[in-house]
């Protein structure tokens, strides 16, 4: 059909913007088909013809009204009989959309990409609150994190809010979580980060937004408007150990783990936190386990697990790897779960 998008764009209102290059004119009862990877469950939407001299178009086309459940959707156009999949030249990726986007409190998040074979596809995921992670880094005997405030449906301004990040000692009847090694010769999603030198590992800043996300079919991933301004160092003294009376900000959170508590900053939608390792090493039974971070914020009606989800890298578990920090002769360790929510490791 000769049909190239130049231009895919979910909108705030969960409309798919299209920009194509034809060269044909679309045909009056041209077809927009979306296909259900695993299922072939299919959505079809009639589009109206796109005049007898253009060589481009535009489509928009609301998603909510479509029904569509998670998972990945490829796009297809049918025209007179003949079915094709939508060739894509956009990577489909910008965080700074992506950024606006996760301001809105919603249920589904919709995202339009380019396959690695270049044809255009839909991600659809729930999207549940979370404390999007940006960077993490250890410095002066501390773990520290900043991030975003995803789904919640705040402000992004200048409001300073409470908050308390919370670390829950995980269940070790779930075991532990799979760990898995990163061939350092494949350039494919390459973002390991054991290349800084261990033996130092303070003021090592481990920030995902270094790491090139080369082969993930998206590309300007930078972590705009994602540093530490404006989240400040307040609040970032040592926690508190052991158990707590829970408040109105624990509504939905089961706080019977949680044992290492320390004030956050939060500004507008961006956070910042501290604790000390020494905190987390005396907490830690055995000096060995996984301790799982949450962000609690008032206006907020759960505790945020801390994930990172926004941009366009999955299984981190397995590509996304940082330098540990000795306290005591004990390593502690950032990770990722499979659900791509972070971890510290305490002991691995």
């Amino acid at each position: 059909m000769g049909v190239v998008v130049i231009d895919a764009e979910v909108t705030l209102a969960d409309v798919l913007s299209l920009r194509l290059s034809i060269a044909e004119p679309l045909a009056d009862g041209t077809r927009l088909v979306l296909r259900r990877r695993g299922t072939g469950e299919e959505r079809r939407v009639t589009l109206g013809a796109s005049g007898g001299r253009t060589r481009d178009a535009s489509v928009a086309v609301s998603l909510a009204a479509l029904d569509l459940g998670p998972g990945r959707w490829d796009t297809y156009l049918e025209q007179d009989g003949v079915r094709a999949r939508i060739q894509s030249a956009d990577p489909g990726f910008s965080l700074d959309r992506l950024d606006a986007y996760a301001l809105g409190r919603r249920t589904l998040a919709y995202r339009a990409y380019r396959t690695r074979n270049g044809f255009l596809a839909l991600k659809i995921d729930p999207a549940e609150p979370v404390a999007d992670v940006r960077a993490v880094w250890f410095r002066e005997g501390r773990f520290e994190v900043t991030g975003l405030l995803a789904y919640t449906g705040l402000d992004d301004d200048d409001q300073h809010r409470h908050a308390t990040l919370a670390l829950r000692h995980s269940d070790p009847d779930r075991g532990a979580p799979e760990r898995n090694t990163l061939n350092h010769n494949n350039n494919d999603n390459n973002l390991n980060h054991n290349n800084q030198d261990r033996g130092a590992p303070d003021h090592s800043t481990l920030d995902r937004s270094d790491a090139g996300h080369h082969g993930a079919g998206h590309h300007g991933a930078g972590h705009h408007g994602a540093g530490h301004h404006g989240a400040g160092h307040h609040g970032a003294g040592a926690g508190d150990v052991g158990p707590h009376d829970p408040g109105p900000q624990d509504a939905g959170f089961d706080d019977a783990g949680a044992t290492v508590r320390v004030a956050a900053t939060v500004k507008g939608v961006r956070f910042h936190a501290a604790l000390s390792l020494c905190d987390v090493l005396a907490a830690t039974p055995d000096s060995q386990g996984s301790w799982e971070p949450y962000l609690e914020v008032d206006g907020v009606d759960r505790a945020l697990p801390l994930g990172a989800r926004l941009d366009d890298v999955e299984g981190k578990r397995r590509r996304v790897h940082y330098p540990h920090a000795l306290v005591d002769g004990v390593p502690i360790r950032p990770s990722f779960t499979q659900g791509d929510e972070l971890l510290l490791e305490v002991g691995a």
